[in-house]
């Protein structure tokens, strides 16, 4: 097995090697391409049909019809094939240039740290806020819709106002008390890192762990950065980006405005994330309705599969009408709750321990991207120094030795599809509250379900809490 740092060494060399062959292949394909050129000598008693290939110290080198080259001085040409000899030679060392220009631009993007402009993403329609007093099924279609495009604000204007005015009294609260030095140190260093992912995105891409993907399959791990990784690295990049998560802007602006605000930013790369990860049909359907309250149920719900003794259930949620929006019914019974705990947690708390507060995951690939910048502080101005692909392979080997399994699995499951424009997210249309937790989970307000599960994991609706309405399932 190669040293480590040989292979790293010989990565440059190996992609010269590359290069060349193109160009040679291009060199090639140029000179059997050029046309033969009639020839004459300087008495005129002969012309011959070849090709010119160069001009060397005032000899023109011709290529015959047999494969055969021969030098002949231009004292021996008439002067139209003089200066035919001339022009050809003018346009072949043009083409040499050009060709080098291309071989350089090759050889620097080759070694370039990321693309040069950074890719950017189609822009997603325009945000439509949420209008009041809408049917069920108008608001969680637009929901569904404007959290496809892109657009987190509609998590906050979704939400009934007296609920994003308690929302932004609780921030207001947490970051009066919360040592401000300490949060924007942290977040700074978490915008640090994502534009370390962004703008050093080919160096980490060509790193041999990566670029050979698993050593026990062929996960694509170049896949997991292109889908995951690097959206969600954007998306905190622009986000964050001029001091724009610092714990005074936040206040001074309420976080729900400041949402509003940065969700602008963010919108085309979270929509990269919800075109590739989730559906573009809602899963869902209306199953009982009036003026105020409503109950919506997963698309399929009551079909027997192979297996089951009875049909399934499938997930239902119960919804009110707060107002003028809709949402379920069990945030709307315990938020209330929920505010005054919260209110009553914080004014106990001192400034370390708001400080060490921490915001929950929003799904795997955000826990993924949080695990490698949690490998990565350490050594992140090793990193960020690096000044060739050969030092940040090296200095981050052993941050991305821990890393690779997590890799493998997600690169495992976009090979299998797993998430990939599949069910979506849940809650509202697949694109909910919470992105996949419907119900706020992190409130506590799910109920738990003793069920028997049976061979084809299905639920056995036999027992005891058979109907029972599963509410946040």
């Amino acid at each position: 097995m190669l040293d480590r740092q040989v292979f790293f060494r010989q990565l440059p060399h190996r992609l010269s090697i590359l290069s060349g062959t193109i160009a040679l292949s291009f060199v090639l394909g140029t000179s059997s391409n050029l046309s033969a050129e009639n020839w004459t000598s300087l008495v005129g008693n002969r012309t011959i049909q070849a090709q010119m290939v160069g001009l060397w110290d005032d000899n023109v080198i011709l290529l015959m019809s047999n494969g055969k080259r021969v030098s002949v001085p231009m004292k021996s040409l008439i002067a139209e094939s003089r200066i035919q000899a001339e022009e050809i030679a003018t346009r072949l060392k043009e083409q040499r240039e050009m060709l080098s220009e291309e071989l350089r631009q090759v050889a620097d993007a080759e070694a370039a740290a990321a693309p040069d402009p950074l890719p950017t993403p189609p822009a997603p329609a325009a945000y439509q806020p949420l209008a009041p007093n809408l049917s069920i099924d108008e608001a969680i279609q637009q929901i569904h819709t404007q959290l496809r495009e892109g657009h987190l604000a509609i998590a906050i204007d979704a939400l009934p106002p007296s609920y994003r005015s308690d929302i932004d009294e609780l921030t207001d609260l947490a970051l009066q008390k919360a040592d401000a030095n300490s949060l924007n140190e942290g977040v700074r260093e978490l915008h640090r890192w994502a534009d370390l992912i962004v703008t050093r995105q080919n160096w980490i891409k060509s790193h041999p762990r990566v670029a050979a993907g698993s050593p026990d399959s062929d996960s694509p791990y170049v896949e997991v950065i292109d889908e995951m990784i690097l959206p969600i690295a954007n998306m905190i990049r622009a986000g964050f980006a001029d001091g724009a998560g610092d714990a005074e802007t936040i206040r001074q602006k309420g976080v729900t405005n400041w949402i509003r605000e940065r969700s602008e930013a963010m919108a085309p790369y979270f929509r990269q994330l919800t075109q590739s990860f989730t559906s573009s049909d809602p899963r869902w359907e209306v199953a009982r309705f009036d003026e105020k309250t409503a109950t919506i149920k997963r698309a399929g719900s009551g079909t027997q599969q192979p297996g089951q003794r009875r049909p399934s259930r499938g997930e239902t949620i119960d919804f009110v009408q707060v107002e003028g929006y809709w949402i379920p019914k069990s945030v709307a019974d315990q938020f209330p709750k929920w505010v005054e705990e919260q209110r009553k947690q914080i004014s106990e708390m001192n400034a370390d321990e708001v400080s060490g507060l921490t915001l929950p995951q929003a799904g795997p690939a955000a826990a993924m991207v949080s695990g490698m910048a949690a490998q990565m502080s350490q050594n992140l101005a090793t990193l960020e120094a690096a000044a060739d692909a050969t030092a940040f392979h090296e200095a981050s080997e052993q941050m991305l030795a821990p890393l690779q399994p997590m890799l493998s699995l997600a690169g495992a499951a976009l090979k299998m599809g797993g998430g990939r424009n599949a069910n979506g997210m849940s809650g509202y249309g697949d694109s909910g509250y919470g992105m996949g937790d419907p119900g706020y989970e992190d409130m506590g307000m799910d109920p738990l379900y003793d069920e028997t599960m049976m061979e084809d994991g299905s639920m056995d609706q036999s027992g005891s809490n058979y109907g029972m309405e599963p509410m946040n399932q």
